[in-house]
């Protein structure tokens, strides 16, 4: 019979199991150390205990850029620190910048590394403020290269030689075998990517929320959406293969298509897109929906009236077909007003209105997922910086949060909403499980937090235990 282990060791590894544990759950809360979120139903989890997860976030789809630059990647770690400090949890951002001036990869295949360690700093300082990415990994439209770059790219390429290949518009990238090889690549090149920072591969890394295929994907060539169905069907499962462990979406704005259970007559105009809603979401490999809402440009020219009716439609029939066709969560992936003045003695001001919308959209959000509904999260379009050089990134959109006051307060106030409902889910699931370890006896009502350290540190003395022998 081995002796026991010493009462010091004991102590010790008290001692280091606080140490491990402790820290472990106090960064549980965000980006890091929560484990990679997944999907339970129409819920997004993490965690051992299955914790779900509630998202207020905003766009900058500037980061990358930003942090290619050494000189300025202070203004990544501002942008950070002022979204973790109004209780934002997710920023969507791109992963691609294919061609132009500042390109991530110039040609097919061929990147630059200072863009490259951009994304890797911005990745390593998601994680360290706690707060998930959604990494976009093209565009449907021309900004930073998208879809017309990579046919562009495959014409030149047959030009050289590379075979045949009838190239003649830029939604050829849904189906031509070439361009998809050449997307398939940059997806591959990405989730393999080991980060300079952190040492740690993205596919392998938590926080990184997600995936999405492509930004706002239309194709005007098949406006039914069959030609996007297929490219999904077939990119969805080719990422899955790569990387498991992420969860992926396909970038959709929610236009209907002809599909069975799409609403066409709800899309702006009631015209297509070239996307189905619901048949889309249903791709093997995709585990959540999205949805944008720019009622303003969408529907331009008409009347504040209309616009909210269409708004209390579209938000309404997307939960309800996510619900009772999808079983999966939705996310408001991009929202945003634009500030332009309107004439006339009573008119309100644009930034007010803006903040009408923004509260009216983040109550929607909040009443789904206080209710148990699909919809339990968003994302503003845009966050940006005061100063820094940022004046050219304005757009009409933007929400400076130091210098927009009624915004900040908005967002903050249902950032703190959607933790607290995290909270009381875990408290809810708390009380469901009433356990006993070991003597520990009953803790029904003990914080999860002290529940997972307790099994962690009841394993720990198990394990060292069966090093010694029987004690």
């Amino acid at each position: 019979m081995r002796p026991r282990p010493p009462a010091d060791l004991v102590v010790g590894l008290f001692v280091l199991a606080v140490l491990v544990v402790v820290p472990w759950h106090a960064a549980a809360a965000g980006g890091d150390g929560g484990g990679m979120v997944r999907t339970d139903g129409t819920r997004f989890v993490a965690g051992d205990g299955d914790r779900t997860v509630y998202l207020s976030g905003f766009n900058a789809y500037w980061l990358m850029e930003m942090a290619s630059d050494p000189s300025r990647r202070g203004g990544v770690v501002s942008a950070f620190r002022q979204a973790a400090a109004h209780g934002l949890n997710l920023a969507r951002t791109w992963a691609f910048s294919d061609g132009g001036d500042r390109p991530l990869q110039s040609s097919p295949s061929v990147y630059h590394e200072d863009m490259f360690q951009g994304l890797d700093f911005v990745v390593a300082e998601a994680r360290r403020h706690g707060i998930y990415l959604l990494l976009c990994l093209t565009n449907n439209f021309d900004d930073f290269g998208g879809k017309r770059q990579y046919v562009q790219w495959a014409r030149e390429d047959v030009a050289a030689g590379a075979g045949a290949h009838n190239l003649t518009s830029a939604d050829d990238f849904f189906d031509n075998t070439l361009v998809k090889s050449y997307y398939k690549n940059h997806v591959k090149t990405v989730l393999t990517r080991v980060n300079t920072v952190s040492g740690v591969a993205y596919r392998d890394d938590p926080a990184i929320f997600g995936w999405e295929l492509m930004n706002e994907p239309r194709c005007g060539a098949d406006p039914t959406g069959a030609m996007v169905q297929a490219w999904v069907e077939e990119m969805a499962p080719y990422l899955k293969a790569i990387d498991a462990a992420h969860l992926v979406t396909a970038g959709l704005e929610g236009f209907y298509g002809d599909g069975a259970h799409e609403s066409k007559e709800l899309n702006p105009w009631g015209i297509y897109y070239g996307t189905n809603f619901v048949a889309t979401h249903q791709a093997a490999g995709i585990d959540f929906a999205t949805i944008h809402l720019y009622p303003d440009v969408w529907l331009w020219g008409s009347t504040a009236d209309q616009q909210a009716r269409f708004f209390r439609n579209w938000t309404a029939s997307h939960v309800s077909d996510t619900h009772r066709h999808l079983r999966k969560p939705l996310l408001v992936t991009e929202y945003g007003k634009f500030l332009w003045e309107e004439g006339g003695e009573n008119a309100t001001s644009a930034t007010q209105r803006r903040d009408r919308f923004l509260g009216t959209v983040l109550d929607a959000i909040y009443e789904s997922a206080s209710r148990g509904g699909p919809l339990v999260g968003g994302a503003f379009w845009q966050l940006l910086l005061d100063g820094d050089g940022m004046d050219a990134l304005k757009d009409g959109y933007q929400i400076v949060l130091p210098e927009d006051a009624r915004a900040a307060s908005i967002i903050s106030d249902h950032s703190e909403k959607m933790a607290e409902l995290s909270e009381q889910d875990a408290a809810e699931s708390g009380r469901r499980t009433t356990r006993k370890i070991g003597s520990f006896g009953s803790w029904d009502g003990t914080h999860p937090y002290v529940q997972r350290f307790l099994i962690r540190f009841v394993s720990l003395l198990r394990s060292v235990s069966s090093l010694f022998g029987p004690m």
